[in-house]
């Protein structure tokens, strides 16, 4: 159970002590970590929810701990987002560096805006890439999907521990009366074309 987390943890401490080049690893190393840091996760906190809940209120703890599978999967999911970001900072780098070769130990104004434009092209257009990609998609809406999740999960704790409670409304009720408003309204209007059409 706890090989993962003494993995993480021999991973960290062999990251600190040779001090690795992001440009070196290719930033293999984050997936690595991230990846142990997901397994660590799941042999133990991840754990938690699956622990059946005992006494007067077990029936809220259970739906409370539905919410860390829920928060997990959206915070790694961030984490995997925000690694693929960093690999592409490295990549718009590597060709802007490429691009510069012809320009070290030259100086001016000149040379100062050319260098802007080429990290403004080289920046652009590896993100241009990257945005336009299927993997980016795919990270998109698995990272909305989650977000979803969590933002029902979190409006569902807020009404059934707060409103309801204090007799407050919630998203629900609103949402039930404007329905019900926008009906009503709906037949005024078809009433009153049918008063007007019978007096005409």
């Amino acid at each position: 159970m706890y090989q993962d987390v003494q993995n993480v943890d021999g991973f960290f401490q062999q990251y600190v002590i040779k001090g690795m080049n992001m440009e070196d690893t290719d930033l293999e190393s984050t997936h690595e970590f991230l990846d142990l840091w997901v397994k660590a996760y799941e042999t133990t906190f991840g754990k938690i929810s699956e622990i059946p809940a005992i006494g007067p209120m077990r029936e809220k703890s259970e739906k409370m701990s539905k919410g860390l599978p829920l928060f997990f999967s959206l915070y790694s999911t961030w984490m995997d987002t925000v690694s693929d970001f960093q690999v592409i900072s490295v990549e718009a780098m590597k060709r802007m560096n490429t691009k510069t070769i012809s320009m070290e130990g030259k100086t001016g104004v000149e040379n100062y805006k050319e260098m802007y434009n080429v990290w403004m092209e080289s920046y652009s257009e590896t993100f241009k890439e990257f945005l336009k990609s299927g993997h980016f998609s795919s990270d998109m809406g698995k990272f909305m999907s989650h977000f979803l999740d969590v933002q029902k999960f979190n409006r569902e704790m807020l009404e059934e521990n707060y409103l309801k409670p204090s007799n407050l409304p919630t998203k629900s009720e609103i949402d039930e009366l404007n329905k019900e408003l926008y009906t009503l309204k709906k037949q005024v209007k078809e009433l009153s074309y049918k008063i007007n059409a019978a007096r005409d």
